[in-house]
């Protein structure tokens, strides 16, 4: 009997598999799958398809063309035969895929995809650029020759260009000639000849052949002798291109069969991966995964799943059988998932031993088996007259017949179908003569007698379907060592059966159990219970070690962050010490070359030892800066009053004026005293600060011509040392004195940027506004 992949539904999974199959070969290669016995070639199957199944999840699907499979074309090389025009457009397809395939691979290095178990597959891949090339160079995308495809083809369609040319000038001079003997002044195609269609009555007129003559005989259709030289040399040129075609048809013929090894080989490489593609994307639907593989005879499904169920729907289940525990008797209500449990294990055995990913924990053991039965529904006969229990019965004889060790057996309803005490005492017989084997078995039962013989034998594990009291729904869960109850009571009394009958009922039951099963469905009862605990705590523990990982994943991502931040403030710190060193050797150095410095060059080289940058020196306040708040103004060192917020900008009024800020140049202040700068290095030197008011204006109006130079290196040396890059000066309009000294300093002081009259509300021209370096 081998392996029931029928019974199993491992057909349905090969189906939907072979649906992602481009190639005929592939399709021919899947359908002839055996289930594997050899742990090493099980193992390269499912690693091939873990890697497959890498590929797709970061790069996508490989670039696989529909029957791309040509064998048979590659294979004329062995016969001589060459290729036709239309062999030779799928020949560049598969061509154009293999180059895909390139790119696809050189893709997969630039990201660093490791592929062990298919890097053999591709490294004994061969191009064939060159064959690509020849073959785009000489067909258009029609699957047409290029005129230049050869130097005489070339000549040949020019020629015929020429003469067609020529016969249609003479044609149409013919039928302004003829036209009085002409039934229409048409040229018509007669034996692939151009004919015209001249009126019987003239056809002695006009010399040349006849073609063909109409139906009501009053047309006949004559080749012109005037056109005959012409049309003979256009078919002179017809022969000589078919001829010249066929060379190149055979140049190429020539250069494709010289590697036809190759591309033989290439194509059964791609016949595989075409193989193992479908298998990792159908994996990628049922998010199958590789388990652990033993010979061992150890299965343990942890949270497996039957893949031709609604995913979303369906219930995972854990179920268990090892050395110790060789038979798992599974009990519980009808309904309840003991047959989907069997076909579970079943298939995902099967499909784990013919290479496809199956949906479960990743640390989920399975064991690789010899032989796998069995018998799992109903699958009565009416044409062989078999009853359901004959049918039954007729398989397992045939697994007594062929069973050895190292089978895996699947038994569903175990002695069903026939008088319950007999059927009991069969189905304990069987187990009996199995146990003499090293198999695995997995039971399922309704038969109290078989929970009884379970509890007795020591190699024998129960199980049962989990069932909510409450809701009389299934829960479809496995819960391992106990067993269940059929519930037929409970469901009878919800659905309104009368309660005389139902109380009546279980007193018989109650009578006719044995101390034994009164006992066992006592432990039952509390093993479900401690299960249920058991279950609590697991949920708890995980719930529990999620939580630590996560804290230690913050943490180590908070101190790694904690590290970046150091090493750049410290960074950053070194970096503007360093460029505050220079600057001061810098100053130092042009000290001395300096014997008497004027008042603007002292104040600044006071202020340029002053100046700090702000972020560096400043604690940004946070505070929430809004309309009406009172600020103090880090770059004018003054107070103000926000008037409006406007794009993150805040317009403060300070004294005469209104400006712009951002808002790291401003410190909500709550008290009317200037709010003190939190710096993180020491204050400022006092000896090289001003003690003079800070001044925004200066006016000059009774100002006489030579008192203005003075007035103005003052005020701008008081400016630079505080700081401040805009001063107004008030000159007044008067009769333009004090506004042309004002003038003439600015022209020449090399420390103004730039100078402008007053706008509106300002003081027009009888203001200066000017910007300082």
């Amino acid at each position: 009997m081998g392996f029931m992949t029928k019974t199993l539904e491992l057909d349905l999974i090969l189906a939907k598999i072979a649906q992602k199959l481009k190639s005929d070969s592939a399709k021919q290669q899947l359908h002839q799958f055996n289930p594997s016995k050899e742990i090493d070639e099980i193992h390269q199957m499912l690693d091939e398809s873990v890697d497959m199944l890498s590929l797709i999840q970061r790069l996508g699907s490989l670039p696989l063309l529909p029957d791309f499979d040509l064998f048979s074309l590659f294979n004329y090389a062995k016969i001589g035969r060459d290729y036709t025009l239309q062999d030779l457009l799928y020949i560049r397809l598969f061509l154009r895929m293999e180059k895909d395939f390139f790119n696809y691979l050189k893709e997969r290095d630039q990201l660093k995809i490791t592929t062990p178990h298919l890097d053999i597959y591709f490294q004994s891949l061969s191009r064939h650029q060159h064959l690509l090339d020849l073959i785009q160079e000489k067909l258009d995308e029609d699957g047409l020759l290029y005129d230049h495809a050869s130097v005489k083809l070339n000549q040949i369609r020019k020629d015929q260009k020429r003469f067609e040319k020529q016969l249609q000038d003479k044609l149409q001079k013919l039928l302004i000639d003829y036209q009085s003997y002409l039934n229409e002044a048409v040229i018509v195609m007669r034996n692939n000849r151009f004919c015209l269609a001249v009126k019987d009555a003239f056809k002695n007129k006009i010399k040349g052949v006849v073609h063909d003559v109409s139906a009501s005989k009053q047309t006949v259709y004559i080749e012109p002798e005037q056109t005959r030289s012409i049309t003979a040399l256009l078919e002179g040129l017809k022969i000589e291109e078919t001829k010249e075609i066929e060379q190149i048809i055979q140049a190429i013929s020539q250069a494709v069969q010289k590697e036809a090894e190759s591309l033989v080989v290439n194509t059964e490489v791609f016949v595989h991966l075409d193989l193992v593609h479908a298998k990792a994307a159908y994996a990628q639907e049922i998010d199958g995964v590789k388990p652990l593989i033993n010979r061992e005879g150890t299965i343990d499904l942890i949270d497996a799943k039957h893949p031709l169920l609604d995913p979303k729907k369906v219930v995972p289940i854990r179920i268990q059988v090892d050395s110790r525990k060789k038979i798992v008797l599974i009990t519980g209500p009808n309904t309840g998932g003991k047959t989907v449990a069997l076909k579970t294990i079943g298939l995902l055995t099967l499909m784990t031993q013919v290479g496809i990913l199956t949906p479960l924990q990743p640390n989920s053991q399975i064991a690789i088996f010899d032989q796998i039965f069995a018998d799992i529904g109903d699958e009565q006969s009416i044409i062989q007259s078999l009853s359901t229990f004959s049918s039954h019965l007729t398989k397992i004889i045939q697994m007594t017949e062929t069973v050895s060790d190292q089978s895996l057996i699947l038994l569903d309803e175990l002695g069903s179908g026939t008088d319950p005490n007999e059927g009991v005492a069969l189905a304990i017989a069987i187990l009996e003569y199995f146990k003499a084997f090293n198999v695995r078995m997995v039971v399922t039962t309704h038969y109290s007698e078989l929970k009884t013989y379970a509890f007795e034998q020591a190699h024998i594990q129960t199980a049962s379907v989990a069932f909510d009291k409450v809701t009389l729904k299934p829960l479809y869960r496995i819960q391992m060592g106990t067993t269940g109850s059929s519930h037929a009571f409970l469901i009878a009394s919800r659905l309104g059966l009368n309660q005389e009958i139902v109380d009546d009922a279980e007193k018989l039951y109650a009578g006719r159990q044995t101390d034994i099963a009164k006992m066992m469905e006592k432990l039952n009862d509390e093993l479900v219970h401690l299960e249920a605990e058991k279950e609590t705590l697991y949920q708890t523990l995980k719930d529990a070690q999620f939580e630590k990982e996560t804290y230690e994943r913050q943490k180590h991502e908070l101190l790694k962050k904690q590290e970046t931040l150091l090493t750049s403030i410290r960074d950053k710190e070194e970096k503007k010490w360093l460029l505050k060193q220079k600057e001061a050797l810098s100053l130092i150095e042009a000290l001395r070359e300096k014997d008497k410095l004027s008042k603007p060059e002292a104040a600044e080289l006071k202020h340029r030892l002053k100046q700090t940058d702000d972020t560096a020196l400043m604690i940004e306040d946070q505070d929430e800066l809004l309309v009406g708040d009172r600020v103090y103004i880090l770059p004018y060192q003054n107070y103000g009053e926000i008037q409006e917020i406007k794009n993150g900008h805040y317009m403060v009024r300070f004294g005469h004026f209104e400006l712009m800020f951002p808002k790291k140049d401003l410190q909500k202040d709550e008290t009317p005293a200037p709010k003190k700068t939190t710096i993180r290095r020491q204050p400022k030197p006092t000896s090289v600060a001003s003690t003079k008011a800070v001044k925004l204006e200066v006016d000059l109006r009774g100002y006489r011509y030579e008192e203005v130079k003075p007035a103005l290196d003052d005020a701008i040396d008081g400016a630079m040392i505080s700081g401040l890059r805009q001063l107004r000066i008030i000159h007044g309009f008067g009769t333009g004195a004090v506004r042309k000294a004002v003038y003439a300093y600015l022209k020449t002081s090399p420390y103004v940027k730039e100078y402008r009259y007053g706008g509106e509300g300002e003081g027009l021209n009888g203001v200066t506004i000017i910007t300082l370096k």
